[in-house]
């Protein structure tokens, strides 16, 4: 939106200039005062030279009365039009570029944000206003030692998705106030991600837990951690607290699903049709972007249902990657519809 603006700044100053760039349009008029004006100067010089020359008088009489027949057409004759030059309208035209200017300014403060935004999801438009306050923020935060600026800055790179650089800012925190649950757990998360530092990551987040035992992003942190190390089990039931506490939430569906097939328990297949299949065949399959599937016939024939799911078919994709004990969980909770 900025470069249209310019674009359109710059088309503005171009077209008031335009007026000046062009040739003049000559008529008739001008034409014969050009005419006229070139003799009345001859005229003029040959009278001169003729009184210094102490000419014969009938001569310069002669001159003089077609002089004077040519200023009386001269003046007959339309004004002449005011020359147009870049000058006069180039104080016009830098005004306009100038407030174009000063408008993509103002704008990037106020409404251009709205319109950068334009056919982002709100996560997207979200993620993008943090990551261009983290500066910002992070001045700040180097400048009042605050736990309130250190936290705001923290927060803007979770949400951002720059872990490193919100572990950085809750690490500052930490510092200074060890009992901070977000802090703790989000610093822990970041730290799993590196082999040297993953224990003590499960630690932070395990501390994080046991401050705020409430707070749903720690057990669904937690439940996560405890899988990275096998502990499958504590994991599901971490996982199932962080539904308990976030019924609305979907983040832990994925790694419930996939711990119960590393355990080999039973896979729950309303957590993988919501996963791969709600999204456009609704909530409970009564159809949303495509067609309902509760009640079909489709369901009754399970062999066709599994080449279906794998390989797709008409405008459905093909799910490949749902197989083993995912394929069967999910082909036994439809066939229950």
């Amino acid at each position: 939106m900025i470069y249209i603006l310019l674009m359109l700044g710059t088309m503005l100053f171009v077209l008031l200039l335009w007026p000046t760039l062009q040739e003049p349009r000559t008529t008739a008029e001008d034409t014969r005062r050009t005419e006229l004006e070139e003799e009345r100067d001859q005229l003029l010089r040959g009278l001169k030279e003729l009184q210094s020359e102490a000419a014969d008088a009938d001569l310069q009489t002669r001159e003089k009365v077609r002089l004077t027949q040519v200023l009386g057409e001269l003046d007959t004759l339309p004004a002449a039009p005011t020359p147009r030059t870049a000058r006069a309208a180039l104080p016009t035209a830098l005004a306009a570029l100038m407030g174009v200017a000063a408008l993509t300014v103002a704008g990037a403060y106020t409404f251009l944000p709205q319109w950068r935004d334009a056919g982002m999801s709100p996560v997207q438009a979200a993620q993008l206003r943090n990551a261009s306050r983290l500066p910002v923020l992070e001045k700040r935060a180097a400048q009042t030692r605050a736990n309130a600026d250190y936290l705001a800055w923290g927060d803007a790179a979770w949400d951002a998705q720059n872990y490193q650089v919100a572990a950085r800012a809750y690490t500052q925190l930490l510092l200074k106030d060890k009992t901070n649950a977000r802090a703790l757990r989000r610093t822990g998360f970041f730290l799993l991600t590196t082999q040297e530092m993953a224990d003590e990551g499960l630690n932070f987040v395990q501390q994080a837990v046991k401050l705020d035992a409430k707070a749903p992003e720690g057990r669904l942190l937690y439940g996560y951690a405890l899988g990275l190390y096998g502990q499958y089990e504590a994991g599901i039931r971490e996982l199932r607290e962080y539904q308990k506490l976030d019924p609305e939430g979907r983040e832990a569906d994925d790694l419930i699903v996939e711990f119960q097939a590393e355990l080999g328990t039973a896979v729950d297949g309303k957590l993988v049709y919501t996963q791969n299949c709600a999204a456009c065949h609704g909530p409970q399959g009564e159809g949303k972007t495509a067609a309902a599937i509760r009640g079909s016939t489709a369901l009754n024939n399970e062999a066709a249902l599994r080449r279906l799911i794998l390989g797709g078919g008409m405008k459905m994709p093909a799910f490949p990657q749902l197989e083993g004990a995912q394929l069967d969980a999910l082909v036994k909770e439809l066939q229950t519809w």
